[in-house]
């Protein structure tokens, strides 16, 4: 490999075995090549003033500022550059803020490195890789208009994304304390989250709750499989988003924030499950804004005929 592959990545977090962890995990990649490290929100400022970047790996909770302003200036100054957040912060709000600010990948430090070194493979070659204990959350974040639609007593069957989260971290065998130090939160805001999560499921232990939780949808066991590919995660989400009401062009900016799908992408997406041309191309155009000429070119590339893809223009006039 020559060295004009070599991808220079910049490295953000203020833990110091993290961080020593991370680097390794980058060194380890020859086409990778570390370039500079930081710990706190002002080193890395005056960093990215003065030096050039291929990849941004950063946390979000840094001693004297938030990743999210990091990932802003280096989207100013280093327009090309891919940014990933690696960080404790598990809740759907953390992660939406960090996307909406330029970021392009998620993923939980508690990843393995393996699946960490994967996923900026993945981000190199144009994919978002977010990690799928998060998927649940960003969904919650989308349906939580939703929830006016329901009862008061099935309001309170479900968890907030916050118990959701520490109903993860259950599954995966964490104590108290290691929820506490993994989610930024005291051991007793653990407890009092773990009480409402077992009063809610009518459990009175965890091996109980992580049933309940399963059986009731509101626990994703994807963290425990191997990595999928991006467009299968993407394809998951959305039947999600259709089985909570979303209409297409809800689901498809859905999937273009979270996953970058492209149009083409998108369209299949929604093959896949099963919308009609007509629905497709009335979602397309509205999601993207796109002129007619090109939602017909895009659908002739995904396998739809002539005749259909005419026809699902002539649909909307």
């Amino acid at each position: 490999m020559t060295t004009s592959h070599i991808q220079r990545v910049f490295l953000v977090e203020d833990d110091q075995g993290t961080l020593n962890r991370l680097a390794e995990i980058i060194r380890t990649q020859t086409s990778l090549n570390l370039v500079g490290m930081a710990g706190t929100y002002t080193e890395a400022a005056k960093w990215l003033e003065a030096n050039s970047l291929d990849v941004l790996l950063t946390d979000l909770g840094l001693p004297d500022g938030n990743g999210k302003q990091l990932i802003e200036q280096t989207r100013e100054q280093h327009p090309k550059a891919e940014i990933m957040v690696i960080s404790r912060f598990g809740d759907e709000n953390s992660v939406v803020e960090a996307i909406k600010a330029g970021a392009s990948g998620y993923l939980l430090k508690d990843e393995s490195a393996t699946h960490i070194a994967e996923g900026i493979q993945q981000l190199l070659q144009g994919g978002s890789p977010i990690s799928p204990a998060i998927a649940r959350y960003i969904l919650d974040y989308f349906q939580q208009g939703d929830s006016g639609s329901t009862s008061g007593s099935e309001n309170d069957a479900l968890l907030t994304p916050k118990e959701k989260m520490v109903l993860q971290y259950i599954s995966r065998g964490y104590s108290n304390k290691e929820i506490a130090r993994s989610l930024d939160i005291s051991p007793h805001t653990v407890a009092s989250h773990i009480k409402r999560i077992y009063q809610k499921l009518e459990v009175n232990s965890r091996n109980e709750a992580v049933f309940e939780g399963w059986r009731m949808g509101q626990l994703s066991m994807l963290q425990n499989q191997a990595s999928q590919p991006a467009h299968k995660d993407a394809k998951q989400v959305a039947e999600a988003l259709k089985m909570g009401g979303k209409s297409g062009a809800d689901i498809l900016d859905v999937l273009k924030m979270v996953f970058g799908l492209d149009m083409g992408q998108c369209i299949q997406c929604l093959q896949q499950l099963h919308y009609s041309a007509g629905e497709i191309f009335m979602a397309v155009r509205k999601s993207f804004n796109a002129d007619d000429k090109s939602i017909i070119q895009a659908m002739l590339s995904q396998g739809f005929s002539h005749e259909e893809a005419l026809k699902a223009m002539l649909d909307q006039l």
